[in-house]
């Protein structure tokens, strides 16, 4: 008697058990459609930025980096010789490997000076076809591709704030100023010997500023 009154509250355990055990997982799978749900939600309203608000900012990189000149090269901010822009960018890349086995310093042309292994990345990154031409336009492309990837998205969505942004620029630009830390107002590079910051931290933060969503 004692046996089958143990094994039937045994079996009503069991059943109890295997019962929360179903609801646990319905409750998982849900938790799991549902956060699944909010990161498409989240990345369907993410803003962009207008490609014309980075105008100011385009401007001031490109006067501290080559005086606005789409064939500037490095040490040559008044080039008029050497017209990249005339050229494909495979043409560019083949420059560029010349100028450095030359000794110089730096493979960094154009209106942005784009170094060898920025402009490769940048190819690979856009699906770029190297016969195109670097002309101001693909430049200016090219630029923007690099505002992107040092975060104007998150700036426009307000997931790193302005100084953040401007910090995140100065790497890729030696002569813009770092703006946090020691020295905000020298270049990420100064100490190397080959860079400084031409511009201030006001001056930058004020074109971040500019930067709005479409």
């Amino acid at each position: 008697m004692l046996t089958r009154f143990i094994n039937k509250k045994l079996l009503i355990l069991r059943k109890q058990l295997r019962k929360k055990q179903f609801l646990a997982s319905v409750l998982l799978v849900v938790s799991c459609a549902g956060l699944f749900a909010y990161a498409i939600y989240m990345s369907e309203r993410r803003l962009a930025a207008d490609p014309a608000s980075y105008s100011q900012l385009l401007h001031l990189i490109a006067q501290a980096e080559s005086k606005g000149n789409y064939n500037a090269y490095f040490g040559n901010a008044s080039n008029t010789s050497v017209k990249f822009t005339d050229m494909s960018i495979a043409e560019v890349r083949e420059w560029q490997a010349n100028f450095v086995r030359e000794g110089n310093a730096s493979s960094a042309v154009g209106r942005y000076q784009i170094i060898d292994t920025t402009l490769d990345g940048l190819v690979q990154e856009l699906n770029l076809n190297t016969g195109q031409k670097f002309d101001e336009t693909t430049q200016d492309k090219l630029a923007i591709a690099l505002l992107e990837r040092r975060g104007s998205i998150s700036y426009i969505n307000q997931d790193i704030n302005t100084r953040e942004f401007a910090a995140n620029l100065a790497q890729e630009w030696a002569a813009l100023p770092k703006t946090v830390g020691e020295n905000p107002e020298s270049s990420y590079y100064a100490g190397d010997g080959l860079n400084k910051s031409l511009v201030n931290s006001t001056q930058v933060l004020h074109a971040i500023e500019n930067i709005r969503a479409k």
